[in-house]
């Protein structure tokens, strides 16, 4: 039986209430405005929901990782490795195909909010079918780097305990390139919306709610992108953070981002329409 440090049980422990509650709040928000109010139909949020159900599926393997690693750990005999091993890969494939969807809402929100007419009149005949396979694409990449390209087989040698023991190096640094490529992507136009919005807001400019909400939705997801995700990852690179006595802290913060998403979501959605009025209108 392997011995775990206090900083592993708090992190895993927080991991399994934050994954569950999360993915709670996914399904609500997925019934509500997909099933109920039927807001799926407009295309401001149509990608906002589809990221919604890859933050829901990603938070509920997670939830099941975490579970699943104390039993590793504990009881490797009965429980092996291997099976964790699985349950996270599976869980990283869904949290890479948000990450990447997130960085094209990032965008779109950007290009809708300084051409709003162009963007719409264009947006509208533009399938969303390419963007989701692309997305779709990027979590399969992930496969076909780790098994393909870096050759990782299963079951896991005896004695690796981990998921940085067990994944190659070669895969943990296409992780890392792309966590960087799409996580610069969207801090970088989310702090180009951030601006764009309080300028706005300093002309009092009338904005409509299908635009004004999903912009926020957009600007919350860079900023915790930022906060849980990013800055993590770095300090974690350069050894700053100790995964070896704090267990998976990068990945509960990471969790713990997308939980802030969507308590952001759940609460703004519910706001009626408040709109600034111009200056002319005073």
């Amino acid at each position: 039986m392997t011995t775990l440090t206090v900083g592993y049980w708090i992190f895993t422990f927080i991991g399994i209430i934050s994954t569950a509650i999360t993915t709670v709040m996914c399904v609500y928000i997925f019934k509500k405005y997909t099933f109920e109010q039927r807001t799926w139909k407009k295309l401001e949020y149509q990608l906002i929901l589809l990221r919604v159900v890859f933050d829901g599926v990603n938070n509920f393997v997670s939830c099941i990782y975490f579970l699943s690693t104390i039993f590793t750990l504990q009881y490797p005999d009965i429980f092996p490795f291997t099976v964790s091993f699985a349950i996270g890969i599976f869980a990283s494939n869904f949290l890479e195909m948000r990450s990447f969807l997130a960085a094209i809402i990032a965008i779109e929100r950007v290009i809708a909010s300084f051409i709003p007419l162009h963007f719409y009149g264009y947006r509208k005949r533009i399938s969303n079918i390419p963007i989701i396979i692309f997305v779709v694409s990027t979590g399969l990449a992930c496969d076909l780097v780790l098994f393909g390209i870096c050759g990782m087989k299963l079951p896991l040698d005896p004695g690796c305990m981990s998921i940085n023991c067990a994944i190659p190096p070669g895969y943990q640094t296409y992780t890392f390139t792309t966590r960087m490529f799409y996580s610069s992507i969207n801090i970088l136009f989310s702090g180009i919306l951030c601006v764009k919005l309080l300028s706005m807001s300093l002309q009092r400019t009338c904005v409509p709610v299908d635009l004004r909400k999903p912009n926020l939705l957009s600007l919350t997801d860079g900023l915790s992108t930022l906060s849980f995700d990013l800055i993590p990852s770095l300090l974690s690179s350069y050894g700053i953070i100790d995964s070896k006595s704090l267990g998976p802290v990068v990945g509960v913060l990471r969790q713990i981002g997308r939980g802030v998403e969507a308590a952001v979501m759940v609460k703004l959605m519910k706001k009626t329409t408040t709109v600034q009025p111009s200056k002319t209108e005073e």
